[in-house]
């Protein structure tokens, strides 16, 4: 085998995975979400720092140009798992398992299963985005790049993208575009007609959880975020008992008692009186209810917390005006804290 093959063989073993997430395809999200868990996996931040990219769900055309040049950035050895939308649970662990062994393959033998069609980005032929000059708030002339956020992004909502002019790490304009899926689905959060009420609130709390798990992740909580994604994962699994219940306790007590969490999300994406309710005040407000959501199926009361859900395209209606004069990593977080769940989309919006 040699030394290098051995190494290559350890470092298979626990490779750093980044999620690509296509609309519609939440359900295989999850499902992988739960496998790397239950390895101790790394989550990959970026392509610079992975070894294995999956993509969940059945991406459109820019989605899948967009999720090919981030694989040519990904550094070898490497593997590539594409995954449909209605994958079981078994054929994730399968197709894992199948990636361990590409990435322990000798050098001269990585080989890639179901390389994405590749697809050119950027402001020129060769692909180097141009600054322009403009005055900022200080009254200084600054360079303004134009910097696209998503659509392959970690912790990212799946098809959204935002469009933005960046002077220094300050966003001066915001465009919000939603790209259509690569086929037909069901939105997998959205409450089926037959549910019964506990079903429906179990639900709720579990999608508040997946939303809770992002915005945590955003915000450099990684422990936070993964005890939330292992909670929601057991919403998921089946009737809430009296353990799930103390953990939903331990879990919101511990985010609402952060002051480093209220410290970064207090006044980020403020919204006035006449935003929809669940919307109302700053980030930290939205997720004070999305708490109030998981805590309502502990306490067995009659309702949510939160207010209910807002039409999606009212959300993204909304994004560019609380983006305008925000910081770069303070936009991550509002998006984080509105969840938009691009699922939800009338069919006839899903291009724009």
């Amino acid at each position: 085998m040699g030394l290098r093959g051995w190494l290559l063989r350890q470092a298979a073993l626990r490779p750093r995975v980044l999620v690509v997430a296509a609309p519609y395809g939440t359900g295989a999200r999850l499902l992988v979400e739960a496998e790397v868990d239950r390895r101790g996996w790394p989550v990959a931040a970026s392509a610079a720092e992975a070894s294995l990219m999956v993509v969940c769900g059945r991406p459109g055309a820019e989605l899948a140009a967009a999720a090919g040049e981030v694989w040519r950035t990904v550094p070898v050895p490497r593997a590539l798992v594409e995954l449909p939308p209605d994958v079981a649970a078994d054929e994730v662990v399968a197709a894992l398992d199948d990636a361990v062994r590409v990435l322990g393959d000798e050098p001269g033998q990585w080989r890639q299963a179901g390389v994405l069609a590749a697809g050119r980005s950027g402001n020129g032929p060769d692909d180097t985005a141009m600054a322009e000059r403009g005055a900022d708030r200080d009254g200084l002339k600054l360079d303004r790049l134009h910097v696209p956020l998503g659509p392959v992004l970690a912790d990212w909502p799946a098809g959204l993208v935002v469009e933005t002019v960046l002077q220094g790490d300050v966003i001066q304009e915001a465009q919000v575009r939603a790209l259509p899926a690569g086929g037909t689905g069901d939105a997998f959060w959205a409450p089926a007609p037959d549910m019964g009420r506990q079903e429906a609130r179990r639900r709720t709390a579990a999608a508040r959880l997946d939303g809770l798990g992002r915005l945590l992740a955003v915000a450099g909580w990684p422990a936070a975020a993964a005890d939330a994604r292992r909670l929601r994962d057991r919403l998921l699994a089946g009737a809430v008992d009296e353990r799930a219940r103390r953990h939903c306790v331990r879990f919101t007590r511990r985010v609402r008692r952060s002051w480093v969490l209220r410290w970064m999300l207090r006044g980020a994406g403020e919204l006035g009186p006449d935003a929809p309710p669940p919307l109302r005040g700053d980030a930290l407000d939205r997720v004070r209810r999305w708490l109030d959501d998981v805590e309502a199926l502990t306490e067995e009361r009659s309702g949510p917390g939160g207010g209910g859900d807002v039409p999606v395209d009212g959300v993204l209606a909304l994004l560019p005006g609380l983006l305008a004069g925000a910081e770069l990593a303070v936009a991550r977080l509002i998006v984080a804290g509105l969840d938009p769940d691009l699922d939800r989309l009338p069919s006839a919006a899903g291009g724009g």
